[in-house]
């Protein structure tokens, strides 16, 4: 009789991680599935974060940026300041 009860916790705690091993599957395998709409948001997020934080590449800062260029970016942004200031 000791056997049976030993033989039945065995099963019900194989079952049991079985279940657990199942549903984390399951979970992990719902995370890596990206759905196009879903890749194409995160890439504009990514990409609105960039513009907020006016980041440059590491290849502009190695090249160095030429003083003309810097200064349009430094044009455009006082125009999109004072854009921004007058809403």
């Amino acid at each position: 009789m000791e056997q049976i009860g030993g033989i039945i916790i065995a099963i019900l705690v194989t079952g049991l991680l079985g279940l657990i091993g199942w549903a984390a599957w399951r979970y992990w395998r719902e995370q890596i599935n990206i759905s196009p709409e879903d890749e194409m948001l995160t890439r504009e997020i990514a990409e609105l974060n960039d513009r907020q934080a006016n980041r440059i590449s590491d290849r502009r800062l190695r090249s160095g940026i030429d003083p003309d260029e810097a200064w349009q970016i430094m044009v455009q942004r006082g125009q999109r300041n004072r854009v921004s200031r007058r809403r």
